[in-house]
């Protein structure tokens, strides 16, 4: 009983730690969403507040904890922090020990962290500003391809093969470029992005071209169902209210990959 105790103690404060570095991994993720749609580097200047410019403590940085003891505020002007600081931290916690629980330690936890971290920074950029960098698409299918090469002897499993992997890139750009430049030709209107494409070209280049097709549906789904909703509750949202749709592309993926 004792030893089954402390087995149990010792995976509690390795799953404790883990959610831990995932929410560290979080606070870098929100350098990445603050500053790439800016075009700023994300090493360089250190980290500071938007509204007086002032370097942050390391203590005004502490993953969900800082943003909770300060009260959502500025250490130095008392500014308002936005909640998705806290929400992203919170996140990429809970999908860091999701990828631990799913895939234990070692290659393929690594591998699948890395997508789900590129999923959840691309998702909430274009929420909030409408767009997709390329550093996160293009340089997610070049890594995508990468491990691809690497699975094998990582044991990183399942793993798409590098022939599928490319064709998974291919079909889901493929897939979402048809059906943009169909809704436009229908409609007159644009209803998807060059930076949809990208992010579902390097979702395929993760998954295979297996896969495109379920996350398309679950998208699709999600994106029709989060529509529907808003429309109920808000009176300025109809069916030509344009939705940011990478969110639902990045829910899909994840719902199919977990």
């Amino acid at each position: 009983m004792g030893e089954a105790t402390a087995a149990a103690a010792l995976e509690l404060a390795r799953e404790v730690l883990l959610f831990v570095f995932g929410a560290c991994i979080g606070s870098f993720l929100n350098v990445c969403i603050t500053r790439l749609p800016r075009g700023e580097s994300i090493l360089f200047p250190a980290s500071h507040c938007r509204s007086c410019n002032t370097r942050l403590p390391l203590r005004a940085m502490v993953p969900l904890a800082s943003y909770l003891l300060l009260r959502a505020r500025c250490i130095h002007c008392s500014a308002p922090i936005s909640p998705r600081y806290f929400l992203v931290e919170l996140c990429s916690g809970a999908l860091t020990l999701a990828c631990y629980r799913r895939f234990g330690p070692g290659p393929p936890f690594i591998a699948r962290l890395s997508f789900a971290g590129a999923l959840l920074t691309a998702a909430v950029i274009d929420f909030e500003t409408g767009i997709i960098p390329d550093v996160i698409s293009v340089y997610g299918t070049a890594w995508a391809f990468v491990l691809s090469w690497c699975a094998p002897a990582f044991s990183i499993q399942p793993w798409p093969s590098p022939l599928n992997s490319l064709l998974g890139a291919l079909f889901g750009a493929g897939v979402l470029l048809a059906t943009a430049r169909g809704y436009r030709a229908v409609t007159g209107r644009e209803g998807l992005g060059g930076g949809d494409v990208k992010l579902l070209a390097m979702i395929g280049s993760f998954v295979g071209w297996e896969g495109v097709p379920g996350i398309l549906f679950l998208s699709a789904l999600s994106g029709t169902l989060c529509g529907i909703a808003l429309m109920v509750l808000r009176r300025d949202v109809s069916l030509t209210t344009p939705l940011p749709f990478a969110p639902f592309l990045c829910l899909g993926a994840l719902l199919h990959t977990s």
